[in-house]
């Protein structure tokens, strides 16, 4: 039986069972474990590296802008509290970047993200979604995308986005309670934030709101209000996070105990909010994502950014953005100045590379499957690997199905109803051992870790 109940409750001897399965998974990481390398990111220098030109035809375009008028204090992202000059100077800076595009490039989607894209003035917008559409042509019916938050966005905005053909914004609300933003320092209140909402919908964009789960001393019952408050105002499709911090973060140091999240009280979350939103007619499309599949949210589908060779085709422009080209991310340096400094010096802004070795590949082709909600087939495995997914994680896969974690059907693994309630857990165990290392460093457990893999 899964082991949250509906009532919420636990079952104390199926989270001991889950706690052995699990025992060597790091508990941190940098981003949600199923964007790899991001999570682990142990990249290598390499300043000014050059970018391979792209092959295969096509290209999935990341815009990084990084620009937000205030810094909430649970945020790690590359991001700047920026005056109009350095705003026009950055927008003139991805224009040069984005000249790296071979001109009419097919575009397969568009994702411009922060910082706050929308903290940009309007005709900054315009100027830099000009340039994007300028190098490159649509393919594919792909909903593009952009960032927003209830303060920045304006009509103006709504009508550059619209003109340009951008399908969806995303805005991040975080919570709808008041005392909750003050505690993370989020300078927008409830009222905005419904009325950002409204405005959004009723421009005929399709409508994403980002929420976050265990924020400092934030009830369950307030969440599930929270939710019911943003399903009543017709938002079609919701991002619903746990809190993730990191030593960057200043949230991160001021924590209490009962507000960190142990693997009982992560679990009982999870269970709340799947069981508050499927009560609201969403449907669970990704482990974060819940969408009304009788909107036009369905439309909008997250596209890969490599092919069934494992070789990607995604360009990261702006400070901070990664790109992943061939078999080898890259990452553009995360200071605005030095960042604007090289591009106008027609110098590369890659500051870091992760070549990725076939244990890596192994880890991407498992986090577009499994670890992100959808299933992983032996049959693809060995077709992409050349040998039987057991070879690689014969033992793991046991572990976890004493645990109850996966459902195994001979040709299928898909994670069990207990296995989604700790889905990047279960993602990051098929991290490779230096990753896992790594990451399990910064808690001061790596001796550990190296410990039980050794002994499996």
């Amino acid at each position: 039986m899964p082991l949250v109940a509906p009532s919420g409750s636990l079952e104390r001897s199926a989270l001991e069972r889950i706690a052995r399965a699990l025992e060597s998974v790091p508990r941190a990481a940098y981003s949600v474990p199923h964007v790899y390398p991001s999570a682990a990111p142990a990249y290598t220098a390499a300043p000014r590296a050059p970018r391979p030109g792209l092959s295969g035809g096509r290209l999935r375009l990341y815009v990084h802008v990084p620009f937000c008028r205030y810094h909430c204090n649970f945020c790690y992202f590359a991001v700047r509290v920026g005056s109009a000059d350095r705003m026009q100077r950055y927008v003139a800076a991805l224009e040069r970047e984005l000249e790296w595009i071979p001109p009419g490039t097919p575009l397969t989607q568009l994702f411009i993200g922060g910082g706050t894209p929308t903290a940009l003035p309007a005709e900054l917008l315009d100027r830099l979604l000009t340039a994007v559409f300028a190098r490159t042509s649509v393919a594919g019916s792909g909903v593009h995308t952009v960032e927003t938050s209830p303060e920045t966005f304006s009509a103006a905005h709504v009508d550059v986005l619209r003109r340009h053909g951008i399908g969806r914004v995303s805005m991040g609300i975080q919570s709808l309670q008041d005392d909750v933003l003050a505690r993370v320092e989020r300078r927008h209140t409830r009222e905005q934030a419904l009325e950002a909402c409204r405005s959004l919908l009723a421009s005929g964009l399709i409508v994403n709101v980002d929420l976050i789960y265990g924020l400092p001393q934030q009830s369950e019952e307030s969440f599930l209000a929270d939710l019911e408050t943003l399903a009543a105002c017709g938002v079609p499709a919701l991002t619903l996070y746990s809190l993730r911090t990191n030593e960057r973060t200043p949230l991160a140091r001021k924590l209490a105990d009962e507000d960190r999240f142990d693997l009982a009280r992560l679990m009982r979350w999870r269970g709340l909010v799947k069981r508050g939103v499927e009560a609201l007619g969403y449907t669970q499309t990704r482990w974060h994502t819940f969408k009304r599949l009788d909107s036009a949210a369905r439309r909008h589908e997250q596209l890969p950014i490599f092919d069934e060779a494992m070789r990607g085709y995604q360009l990261g422009v702006g400070m901070s953005a990664r790109s992943h080209l061939e078999h080898v991310v890259y990452r553009n340096v995360d200071q605005l100045d030095p960042y604007l400094q090289r591009i106008e010096s027609g110098e590369s802004p890659v500051e870091q590379i992760f070549p990725l070795a076939e244990e890596d590949r192994v880890t991407q082709f498992i986090a577009r499957t499994i670890g992100d909600g959808r299933p992983l087939t032996r049959t693809a495995y060995a077709r992409t690997f050349g040998r039987p997914i057991e070879r690689d994680f014969g033992e793991l896969l046991r572990r976890l199905d004493e645990g109850g974690l996966v459902r195994d059907d001979g040709e299928t693994l898909l994670l069990s109803e207990d296995g989604k309630l700790v889905y990047d857990l279960v993602m990051l165990a098929f991290y490779p051992l230096r990753a896992r290392e790594w990451l399990a460093a910064r808690e001061g457990r790596a001796a550990f870790v190296r410990e039980i893999a050794t002994a499996s």
